[in-house]
Formats: structure tokens, C-alpha cells, sequence
């Protein structure tokens, strides 16, 4: 069969994250899938194929920003290649519409295309998809990497639909879910991603631009970077996390061999310089992560590496760290959440040693490794005090050991979460499950009002939260340079930042001067001259 893989256009509000791009991770799995039971495979991204002159803010919908092609420039590429089959990974439940547009163009060009639509929202809400003049034709839930093989042989006729574990689709207009699937182990058995089907280098470009998926220590060079997952599952139990719903509770892991290679064939074939380490749990095997670490070193290919959805503090200790600084590690974040024990323990669920977090964070200050960390508050059950004993803690590490608070986030109730079954069992929602305000409750914009607390509470300690985050900042900061005196040399030697100083007097800019230059976040990196050759 044909099959165009298609990662759909996406829609922002005001207060939630800039427009970004990034590789389509799931699709390449899905597309090496695919092409390895021998089918014939197209991979169109409507974000980085957009013209970049529709990477803003359109002022006919005030805030609302729309990323990538419009839905007559999708129908057209799908009238082109004209394929048997269009999937559809749809990544976030606030972007479920964008997936249903896409659906909807490929039926405009012709009805007998199937359409197939994938992803974490598909997975914990497959209804979402189908409805009497539905576009969507399946919609695979969980992994998809094996469900996507048997689909096709059932359109083919090579099985019979029932059969096929992972998927839903109507019937005689009745919502069949079938039964779900075995998450795949080992991980080894899975084909690499299929690089090869994109331009690469356009998404290179486009983290030049600034437009990298993931935060970054900048260099020359490091825009040659993608997002690797080298593990799958979480065995915790924290209430607010909806990774275990698609990837399970079982920790599986691919080999070490098998990661070395990865990085081999990404630094061989497409010049990667930096690697986004995006496992949930890279450090929950610490004999691995460590293998994983001096194998990296011992290839000696000068490749940096960050964790952007964080590690467990506990899972570290001063050999790894030490390891990771030698490998090339630009960066580590932790999950913190609480610092209340109670609420970390009873409520989060997430039973961290604070004390560890703490010992973590004075070596990173030590060694010379930046360390963030993710805190959240509002949870149901959790009061005012407590929410400001994670700030008072976030704020205090900050100040004394550096460790950045990478966002003060509000409790957000994902769909199929138990913090969602909790909310809604109670009726602490107070705004709808719509797209927009999924999409903004992270940031301040809170869906829980409980009987210790409402949005207008949240809203006052994240105000507090962010003056004294600054001025913590800025105690560390000049805390750092005395102490590390040739901070401030190095700076003024690397061009960029110098063009970057430049512009910004010209421009009479003196705020995000001041603030690149001595608020940088990645003080440690500069000291260490990361990336300069």
C-alpha cells in the first residue's frame, strides 16, 4: 500500500508555548514500520513545510497563533502523492482538532482513502475521532508500531479487522474498541526510525532559528540536534502523569548496543552534535545509563546531550554525574513537584527524598553541571501553605546551589490521569476540557478550584513565586561569576553573543542584555566552554 504519514498543523494561546518544531518522532517508528512489512511510505510534516511567514500571530484571531500549512495546501500535497492510507500522529489532546482537519482533507480529495489516527489523545479517548460524518476511519491506541502492520493487513484482507489488537472504529456507526495490545518487548525488535524519508536539514534550520523543539545550551553547531528515546514505561505512580497510559507501566529498555548504533548512524549519516535524551526514566537502570554514558565517551564523537523531561534525583549519584559531565551533558532536570512531604507522598505520589534533591543539586553546583527542575502546585488536597512550601523550597535552592526551577506549573488534569478521575469524581473541574484551556492550565491559567483553593489563589503565588525566583537568580548569578571570574571573558569571545549584545544596544534593549548576560541559564556550560573547539 501507499501510506502518507502526516504530522498535522498546530494551533497556540496566549500564555502557552511559542511555536516550535522538531522531528516527528513517532511517525519515523511508524513510518520504519511500516516500510519494513513492505509497504510504500511518505512522511509530510505541515509545520516545517509551512512557508515561515506563517509562524506568527494572525491579528483577525487576536491571540490564537496557527503553525504550519493550511488545510487546502495538505489537500493539495494529499491530491499529489494520492496514497491508499493517511496516518495521523497526534501528540496532544489540545491538538485534536488539528489531527481531525487533516482527517478531513484527505476525505475532500477522496473518500476511499482509509484514515488513521494515532497518538497519546487517541489512546485515552478514541470517541474523540468518530462521530456519524466522521473523517477517521481507525484510530490506533497505544504503541503503534506492530498495531500499524496488522491494520494494514486487515485493509488488505489479510486478516480480519477483529482480530487487530490496539484499534477502534465504527461499526454500523457503534464505537468498537478492540482488545488492547502487549506493549513491545524487547524494544531491540523495533526498526529504527526512518530518517531518510525527511529533509533533515530543514529542521536543522529551523533550530538555528530558534524553533528546536526542546530548550537548548546554544553553540555553534548545536542546532544539529534531534530527540532520542532509548526506553519506554514508567513502573511509578504519580497522579498527574499520563505517560504509563500509552507506554505502559513496565520499564523496557533498548539495549545499550542498540543506542551506541543510533547515535552512530545520527552523528554518521545526518552531523548531529547534540542529543535530547526524551525517556521518561533514562536513569531508572543505573548500570545501563552509565554503560550508555561511556560508551559515549569512549566513541569520543564530542556529542552534548540533555534530559528534557527530567530524571529522577534519587537515580543519581556523584560517579554518574562526574560521567555525565565527561560525556558532553549540557544539562539535567529532576522532578521535583512537592516540596511538601506529605503532598509529595500521599497526594503526588512520587515519594522523593528531598534530601537527595538536595545533594544532587550542591554536586551539579559542584561539578559543573546545570541542573532545573519541575515543580507543580494545586493539586487537589494540597492547601496554601503547602503550595508555598514548594515555592519557599524552590526558591532556596535556586539561591544557594543554582538549581532552576524550570517553571512553577499548575496541576493540570490530563485526560485517563488519576488526577483527572480524582477532579472529576469530585467536581474540582472548573473550566472545560477544551483545547485552549488544556492547553494554557500548565501555565498559570489553573482548571482545579478544590475547598483549599481557587484559580485566583494560583494565580497570587505564581506572582510571588516569580519575583522571588528572580531575585533569587539574581544572588546566584553574581555568586557564580566571583566565583568563576573568567564567566565574563568567555562570553565576550564567543561571536555570537556578542552579535546578540550589539543588536540589543543598538537597540537601546538593556533588559535582555542584562538578562543574557548575567541570567544566563547555562553558566556551568560557558565555564566549561561546551561546544567551543
Amino acid at each position: 500500500m501507499k501510506i502518507l504519514l502526516v504530522r498535522h498543523p498546530t494551533t497556540h494561546f496566549k500564555h502557552t508555548a511559542p511555536p516550535v518544531s522538531g522531528l516527528p518522532l513517532g511517525l519515523l517508528y511508524i513510518a520504519a514500520s511500516c516500510r519494513q512489512a513492505g509497504h510504500q511510505v511518505q512522511i509530510y510534516d505541515a509545520i516545517v513545510a509551512a512557508d515561515e511567514d506563517r509562524w506568527g500571530y494572525y491579528e483577525s484571531d487576536g491571540d490564537l497563533c496557527r503553525m504550519g500549512a493550511t488545510e487546502s495546501e495538505i489537500r493539495k500535497i494529499i491530491e499529489e502523492i494520492n496514497p491508499d492510507v493517511v496516518g495521523i500522529g497526534n501528540q496532544y489532546s489540545s491538538q485534536a482538532t488539528n489531527a481531525l482537519i487533516v482527517a478531513q482533507a484527505a476525505k475532500k480529495v477522496n473518500r476511499e482513502i482509509r484514515v488513521i489516527v494515532g497518538g497519546p489523545h487517541a489512546t485515552v479517548m478514541p470517541s474523540t475521532f468518530f462521530s456519524r460524518d466522521s473523517s477517521v476511519d481507525y484510530a490506533v491506541m497505544g504503541e503503534g508500531e506492530a498495531t500499524i502492520v496488522d491494520l494494514l493487513n486487515a485493509m488488505g484482507g489479510r486478516q480480519e479487522i477483529q482480530t487487530v489488537k490496539g484499534v477502534a472504529y465504527l461499526d454500523e456507526g457503534k464505537l468498537i474498541i478492540n482488545e488492547k495490545r502487549n506493549f513491545i518487548d524487547p524494544l531491540d525488535d523495533i526498526p529504527l526510525p526512518a530518517y531518510d524519508l525527511l529533509d533533515m536539514e530543514r529542521y536543522f534550520y529551523f533550530n538555528g532559528k530558534g524553533k528546536d523543539g526542546r530548550e537548548t545550551y546554544g553553540y555553534q553547531g548545536s542546532e544539529r540536534s534531534v530527540s532520542m528515546i532509548t526506553s519506554r514505561g514508567c513502573p511509578f505512580n504519580c497522579i498527574f502523569c499520563s505517560i504509563h497510559l500509552g507506554m505502559g507501566r513496565k520499564f523496557r529498555a533498548h539495549s545499550v548496543n542498540h543506542v551506541l548504533e543510533h547515535i552512530k548512524l545520527l552523528k554518521e549519516s545526518y552531523g548531529i552534535n547534540h542529543l535530547h535524551f526524551e525517556d521518561d526514566n533514562l536513569s531508572f537502570d543505573i548500570s545501563r545509563f552509565r554503560n550508555i554514558i561511556d560508551g559515549m565517551i569512549a566513541a569520543g564523537q564530542n556529542i552534548t546531550w540533555d534530559t528534557p523531561n527530567g530524571v529522577r534525583a534519587d537515580f543519581l549519584n556523584e560517579d554518574i554525574l562526574e560521567r555525565c559531565k565527561t560525556s558532553g551533558c549540557t544539562y539535567l532536570r529532576v522532578g521535583v513537584e512537592s516540596a511538601n512531604e506529605y503532598v509529595s507522598r500521599e497526594i503526588v505520589r512520587k515519594r522523593l527524598d528531598l534530601d537527595k534533591v538536595i545533594e544532587i543539586a550542591k554536586s551539579c553546583n559542584r561539578i559543573g553541571i546545570d541542573l532545573e527542575a519541575f515543580y507543580i502546585i494545586g493539586f487537589p488536597g494540597e492547601n496554601i501553605y503547602q503550595m508555598r512550601e514548594t515555592i519557599d523550597f524552590a526558591v532556596r535552592q535556586e539561591r544557594t546551589h543554582g538549581l532552576y526551577p524550570y517553571g512553577m506549573f499548575t496541576a493540570t488534569p490530563l485526560i485517563g490521569t488519576d488526577l483527572y478521575k480524582v477532579c472529576q469524581g469530585k467536581g474540582y473541574l472548573s473550566r472545560e476540557l477544551s483545547p485552549e484551556n488544556l492547553a494554557t492550565a500548565t501555565q498559570g491559567q489553573g482548571m482545579i478550584t478544590t475547598e483549599d483553593f481557587n484559580s485566583e489563589d494560583l494565580k497570587k503565588l505564581l506572582i510571588n513565586f516569580k519575583i522571588r525566583h528572580n531575585i533569587a537568580r539574581v544572588i546566584f548569578s553574581f555568586r557564580f561569576m566571583i566565583k568563576h571570574p573568567g564567566y565574563f571573558l568567555i562570553r565576550l569571545k564567543d561571536k555570537s553573543f556578542m552579535r546578540r549584545m550589539i543588536t540589543s544596544l543598538l537597540k537601546f534593549e538593556l533588559r535582555p542584555l542584562i538578562a543574557e548576560f548575567f541570567l544566563y541559564r547555562y553558566k556551568n556550560c560557558v565555564v566549561r566552554k561546551v561546544g567551543i573547539k
